[in-house]
């Protein structure tokens, strides 16, 4: 068969854009490929970042408990100081700060983590694009008349002169108790027996129970919380200057002494917080909760 030079050139042409054609599919393919795993893996880094307590800066609210056992507060997370080295930090008691940590260790993941050395850095920075720096307050108060278990309405107010957006994943109820020692990320006296969790509906990440349970000596030794009414503390609210919102919770909890308190702000350790109050309370053996000094 016979082809004019015009022909050709065009066949030719053809040819070689049929050949490129599937050439630069793959190559699209494979760069979108590269993008979704760089997705995936920054996902995971983020999740990783959520779970593990490793050395690097945390932030919270300087606090020492009943028992006298210290650590940072941040929403409803809780990074346990060593008791050998706290007392650089009780300066600092009820303060927002930051701490670079060298040494720490987390005895299980998902966990809370025990601060062995650090150094302090200084006032805990503001979150950039949500900050509530002079802006909010928390507090808590018993709400014990009718009831046998402890209840606590739990209390947060804008105290600017602006309006704020608040969210009820930001507030994290945070019961302390007897140290048990079992897997305890604390070397003190106390332990957190209820943390990681919020008043959202929806647990602040995939770890953050509502209940925890353990076995001591052959004997199981279980609590939990529940969100319960009045709750108007739902999802994110915008509250008006020097207006409120409250919500109740209530605990289920063996005998013994506790302490309660909340955090609200602050993410993974990473911005400035604030910490409520914290009540003191005893739990009988009939169930009966009163509060003491």
């Amino acid at each position: 068969m016979h082809f004019s030079l015009n022909e050709s050139i065009r066949m030719r042409v053809l040819l070689e854009y049929r050949m490129r054609v599937p050439a630069q599919v793959a190559l699209t393919i494979r760069v979108i490929g590269a993008v979704a795993l760089c997705l995936i893996l920054s996902g995971l880094a983020t999740a990783v970042h959520a779970a593990f307590r490793g050395p690097g800066k945390y932030s919270g609210v300087v606090t020492f408990d009943r028992w006298d056992t210290c650590f940072l507060l941040s929403g409803h997370y809780i990074t346990f100081i060593s008791e050998a080295v706290k007392e650089d930090l009780r300066p600092y008691a009820g303060q927002a700060v930051q701490i670079d940590v060298t040494d720490i260790l987390q005895p299980m993941n998902p966990g809370d983590g025990l601060v062995k050395a650090y150094t302090i850095v200084g006032r805990a920075p503001d979150e950039p694009s949500d900050s509530i720096a002079d802006k909010i307050a928390i507090e808590v108060e018993p709400a014990f008349e009718g009831q046998r278990a402890p209840t606590f309405d739990i209390t947060v107010r804008n105290i600017s002169l602006e309006t704020v957006l608040v969210s009820a994943s930001e507030a994290g109820p945070t019961l302390l108790g007897t140290n048990e020692g079992v897997f305890s990320p604390s070397d003190g006296k106390s332990r957190a027996w209820i943390t990681r969790s919020s008043l959202s509906t929806s647990a602040p990440d995939q770890s953050a129970p509502s209940s925890w349970s353990s076995t001591v000596g052959g004997k199981s030794v279980y609590t939990k919380y529940n969100v319960e009414e009045p709750c108007a503390f739902e999802g994110r609210i915008f509250l008006e200057s020097y207006k409120t919102v409250s919500c109740r919770v209530r605990f289920e909890v063996p005998a013994g002494e506790y302490q309660f308190l909340a955090g609200y702000g602050g993410g993974v350790h990473q911005w400035k917080s604030v910490a409520s109050n914290a009540i003191s309370f005893k739990v009988d053996n009939s169930g009966i909760a009163t509060v003491e000094p």
